[in-house]
């Protein structure tokens, strides 16, 4: 057991460059003490934490085409973009079963983000039950304005990625002095201020939940300040990040398998080009 932690970087498909990392440590047998993701970087760690070496990739790539997993046809049908259902409870869970007994007994720590709507603030859930991670992965993978409340202990919550983009911090307040991060974006990637119109709306939409509507208004400055303390933690060699080396265009709801799987092998090309300085980086 390596006693540093693993933090996964959410956003959307983008995470197939995780899930070629994630691939590369399992092929080397490197087990986290302490794992935490948010969104669809959360959902790769949970097959890291099973050891469902190419599950992912097997899921994202196969049934990048499957209406029934994501697109419009489910934004306008269920007021969802990705149908979690079906990837946790239906056909997709039914053709690549999830290793419960995997899950119950790692000695590794999982730790789920997700914005709490009523707070705008982020919580971390911690289960060994897969009923109740699926449903924080639900919550923690949900984008505000194209997926629903996800409500538990009658909470909503939704994507954890609005709130704590980086979950670098919370391992630190674990106690954890090193940390390895698995970022999807390229290093000159920052985000945009949200333009006024869409705050409006975001202001509008959320009008019972101000403080969701701020978290995400305020997502970029955020965002960009984390990203800018990554870079200066980085350079003091108190952090290792494996990211893409250049700009990932991949959409949201990318359909395009070829695209996704080359995603994927560039970020089991990395982890294994980079394998020895980060077991240095473990040891020093």
């Amino acid at each position: 057991m390596i006693n540093a932690a693993l933090v996964l970087q959410g956003g959307s498909l983008r995470t197939l460059y995780t899930a070629g990392v994630l691939d590369v440590f399992m092929q080397n047998g490197m087990e986290f003490a302490f794992v935490i993701g948010a969104s669809a970087g959360a959902l790769n760690g949970a097959n890291y934490i099973a050891k469902h070496m190419g599950r992912t990739v097997r899921i994202n790539t196969l049934h990048s085409n499957d209406p029934n997993y994501f697109g419009i046809r489910q934004l306008v049908t269920k007021r969802n973009a990705f149908n979690f259902d079906y990837l946790f409870n239906g056909t997709v869970n039914e053709l690549y079963p999830y290793n419960v007994d995997a899950l119950i007994g790692s000695l590794q720590r999982f730790l789920i983000t997700a914005t709490n709507c009523k707070t705008g603030k982020a919580e971390y859930f911690e289960t060994k039950d897969y009923h109740h991670m699926a449903t924080a992965l639900r919550a923690s993978s949900s984008i505000p304005m194209i997926n629903e409340f996800v409500w538990i202990n009658e909470t909503p919550y939704l994507d954890g990625g609005v709130s704590d983009p980086m979950g670098y911090q919370k391992a630190f307040s674990e106690g954890y002095d090193k940390a390895v991060l698995v970022l999807t974006r390229d290093i000159t990637h920052r985000k945009t201020p949200v333009p006024k119109v869409q705050q409006a709306l975001l202001k509008r939409t959320f009008e019972k939940y101000p403080n969701l509507a701020e978290t995400v208004i305020t997502l970029p400055e955020r965002y960009n300040t984390q990203i800018e303390e990554i870079l200066r933690l980085e350079k003091e060699g108190k952090i290792f990040v494996l990211r893409p080396k250049a700009k990932v265009g991949i959409k949201v709801m990318e359909r395009d398998a070829r695209k996704l799987l080359d995603l994927y092998f560039r970020g089991s090309d990395c982890a294994t080009e980079r394998m020895a300085e980060l077991k240095e980086y473990l040891k020093s």
